[in-house]
């Protein structure tokens, strides 16, 4: 994959979900945290739609490229926000080519019919 600084046309938003202790102790889900945001490359390479018995599932794969940074930032747990739409990374983020210029993360959009 070839990547262009003119190609990074898309604003997203990495956010962090906070777990908080409820009365009990538990950890409850919270708010989410924003990370950073930035400017990325979101390429959609791949859909599937699987009809269950109860309800239809739409899958769409992403692959988000932005400029380098530590691959620790982002974690699996993270959602990407981008033009309303959630992303939740799939694998870990990987540096395109083994360089240290581009940041590559595979991320997946679940959308359920109701």
């Amino acid at each position: 994959m070839y990547v262009n600084i003119g190609e990074l046309r898309h604003r997203v938003t990495v956010l962090r979900p906070r777990a908080e202790p409820d009365a009990s102790g538990n950890l409850v889900a919270g708010d989410c945290d924003e990370v950073f945001s930035c400017w990325a490359k979101v390429l959609p390479f791949a859909a599937k739609i699987s009809d269950g018995t109860a309800e239809m599932v739409r899958e769409v794969d992403y692959r988000v490229v932005l400029r380098y940074r530590e691959p620790s930032d982002i974690r699996t747990e993270d959602v990407i926000l981008w033009q309303g739409r959630k992303l939740s990374p799939a694998a870990p983020p990987y540096p395109l080519d083994g360089k240290r210029r581009w940041l590559v993360i595979e991320c997946r959009e679940m959308v359920e019919d109701a």
